[in-house]
């Protein structure tokens, strides 16, 4: 019998639990597992390390794809399609069925259009100036000031914001990146 998988938060937003039922131990119990790390640092591990390193390891390609002198354009098609596949594989999953939306299709095709031209521009840059993307790549980073920014007046999410840790991570990330660019 085939192990089954379904997320349950055990009535407590601290730990994440993977229960999976159908499957039997060794003593003849049903097998658990678990993964006990609390939930606040399992979504910053799976939406914020885990992507960072995949965009840092993307902008590393994207640098060595203008390198055998890919333009913006067929770049953007290649990339767009490995975009659709893994997007076409996430829709068809068990927890991604069903989760539609029309107005929410809109935002993210204007988001897509965003990224592409953006994208686009990184490898205009990239094949016609030769920026190292090691200087690049810190200015870029700077857009999380401008998502905290975006996110505060547009979203509301203000509230709940510390001012001063928001203005002293902003201090940080320009000092940081007056370094960067200035080595």
């Amino acid at each position: 019998m085939a192990c089954q998988r379904r997320y349950d938060y055990s009535n407590s937003p601290q730990v994440a639990v993977i229960k999976t039922s159908g499957c039997i131990g060794p003593k003849g119990m049903p097998r658990r597992n678990t993964i006990f790390m609390p939930t606040p640092y399992l979504a910053l591990l799976i939406g914020g390390v885990l992507p960072a390193c995949l965009w840092a390891i993307t902008a590393i390609l994207q640098k060595l794809s203008t390198q055998h002198n890919l333009g913006p354009g067929p770049f953007l098609m290649a990339f767009g399609a490995m975009v659709l596949a893994t997007g076409l594989a996430l829709s068809i999953l068990p927890r991604g069925a069903g989760e539609w939306s029309w107005i929410g299709l809109r935002y993210a095709l204007v988001s897509g259009l965003a990224y592409a031209i953006a994208t686009g521009l990184i490898s205009y840059a990239l094949l016609s100036f030769g920026v190292p993307i090691s200087k690049l790549a810190p200015v870029l980073g700077c857009n999380v000031l401008i998502t905290v920014l975006l996110g505060v007046f547009l979203l509301g999410e203000g509230a709940s914001l510390n001012i001063w840790k928001a203005v002293g991570g902003t201090v940080a990330v320009i000092l940081g990146l007056a370094l960067v660019i200035s080595a």
